[in-house]
């Protein structure tokens, strides 16, 4: 089933268009696949930032770690 880009509503099939049966939003084809591919992309960046950023907080954990435990030994 089509999903509607900005609202998420239900988007059905009316030649030549894809139309949002919740916000009237009408887009061809080439325009509707368009708009899909940039939201997924979108979001694919964002879960990448997401685990970027959790991946520096684990690192910086670490190294505070290590320093309190190396520290610890002189």
């Amino acid at each position: 089933m089509a999903r509607c880009p900005e609202c998420s509503g239900e988007a059905k099939w009316q030649s030549p268009f894809y139309v949002c049966t919740v916000c009237g939003l009408a887009l061809r084809r080439r325009e509707y696949e368009r708009m899909h591919h940039r939201q997924k992309t979108a979001l694919w960046e964002a879960q990448l930032d997401d685990q970027q950023d959790e991946h520096e907080k684990k690192r910086k954990k670490h190294k505070e770690y290590e320093d309190w435990f190396l520290g610890s030994k002189k």
